[in-house]
């Protein structure tokens, strides 16, 4: 039943989101380059032949905006319209993200990489933390989102206790006051719940259940028959908030293969791993082994890659490899050798750093940086440096870090 019912959900999205793009269009509040936009008249003309085909699956990144341009909530979003598949992963804005030249503690977490990078630098983020590439982003700021939750009537939920915090140093004042049990939540109390982590007793994964509660929710409301009335208001409060370089007609073929596929399976995770402190701040540090189990799961296409992946794991033989414990973590360097053995890699030598700690993993091309790179996207590491010598004896050294715990 709940199955069943996450279709009709999507079903109505669906044609939500066809009417709205209309109204979206007729306002003029979006714009598209004519050398992006796809050739609509030529899909009109080959209407029976299209609908026959499955549009281009894409790996989409959704970012929630707060006001002080920080990506508050992260997630990744694609659908396999071949297998009928939506797959949904979130991550904390808190994840540990370490990039080179940004040292003070909170640069050190994915967000930063949003607010100082802007768009581009989140999705190199993400990019390099799950080993995918992502070909579309959609932005939705906090105003944005209260006023669609106001359009819609708001939205009911069950705050599961009560959520008070006050933070007058954030610009502008954060101010949350909820009680708990069943209501309907405005726009304002709306963003409250969603922006609420410090009660949960799992941290931030707690506050992104909270969030996807919201979203079943949120859906649920959008199946009600009075909300199509609301769609022309939508779409325009929609035009003026959010942000996304995904062009019109894109959007209606999405919402085009929703409703003729009805999706079948609805994959929505976390980021695997665990929230600690580290000196005085908090991080979520991801367990990179299951990360890499997910994303083959979510975002692999089996048909496509098959190939390629039989090619590079014969290609990963002749890179030679050194896996170092610089965590002082017993066991980390052979954990992290089976990794790369599973991959092809042709680890030589599995030791010990002496006499040093190391708090972030590195890799270091010895003798060619391509094999670098592979081995550290294999290994989610964003740390690759230079470390050529003539008289190396491997292609690659690994020193793992506290991060790999």
């Amino acid at each position: 039943m709940k199955r069943i019912l996450k279709i009709i959900i999507l079903i109505i999205i669906g044609i939500v989101l066809s009417l709205g793009v209309g109204t979206y269009i007729f306002y003029k509040n979006i714009h598209v380059p004519a050398s992006n936009e796809k050739n609509t008249s030529t899909v009109s003309r080959n209407e029976s032949q299209n609908k026959e085909q499955a549009i281009e699956r894409k790996n989409i990144l959704f970012v929630g905006s707060d006001e002080n341009n920080l990506s508050d909530t992260i997630f990744v979003i694609n659908y396999d319209a071949v297998n009928k598949k939506i797959n949904i992963l979130s991550i904390p804005r808190d994840t540990y993200y370490p990039r080179p030249g940004f040292n003070a503690p909170e640069e050190k977490k994915i967000n930063a990489a949003f607010s100082e990078g802007k768009i581009e630098g989140l999705e190199k983020a993400v990019e390099d933390l799950l080993g995918i590439k992502i070909d579309n982003y959609v932005i939705l700021n906090y105003e944005g989102f209260k006023k669609i939750i106001d359009t819609i009537g708001g939205v009911e939920v069950d705050v599961p206790f009560n959520m008070k915090y006050d933070d007058n140093s954030a610009n502008p004042p954060l101010h949350i006051d909820l009680k708990k049990g069943r209501q309907v939540l405005d726009g304002e109390k709306a963003i409250q719940f969603v922006r609420y982590r410090h009660g949960y007793v799992d941290g931030d994964l707690g506050r992104i259940k909270a969030q996807h509660q919201f979203l079943e929710a949120f859906l649920k409301k959008m199946l009600q028959p009075s909300i199509l009335p609301k769609v022309p208001s939508l779409a325009i409060t929609v035009s003026q908030y959010l942000k996304t370089d995904l062009t019109a007609s894109e959007i209606t073929q999405y919402a085009y293969q929703f409703i003729k596929d009805k999706p079948s399976t609805i994959n929505a995770m976390a980021l695997p791993g665990e929230g600690r402190y580290e000196g005085n701040t908090s991080y979520f540090f991801v367990d990179n082994i299951k990360v890499q189990e997910i994303v083959k799961e979510l975002f692999s296409d089996e048909v496509s890659t098959s190939n390629t992946s039989t090619t590079s794991f014969a290609e990963n033989k002749n890179i030679k490899v050194e896996v170092l414990n610089g965590a002082g973590i017993p066991g980390l360097a052979t954990k992290y050798a089976e990794v790369l053995k599973n991959e092809g890699f042709d680890v030589v030598k599995i030791g010990n750093v002496i006499g040093m700690t190391f708090t972030s993993s590195h890799v270091y091309a010895r003798t060619d940086e391509e094999r670098a790179e592979k081995v550290a996207k294999t290994l989610f590491i964003t740390n690759v440096e230079k470390d050529i010598s003539p008289d190396a004896n491997v292609d690659v050294t690994v020193i793992l870090g506290k991060d790999k715990e």
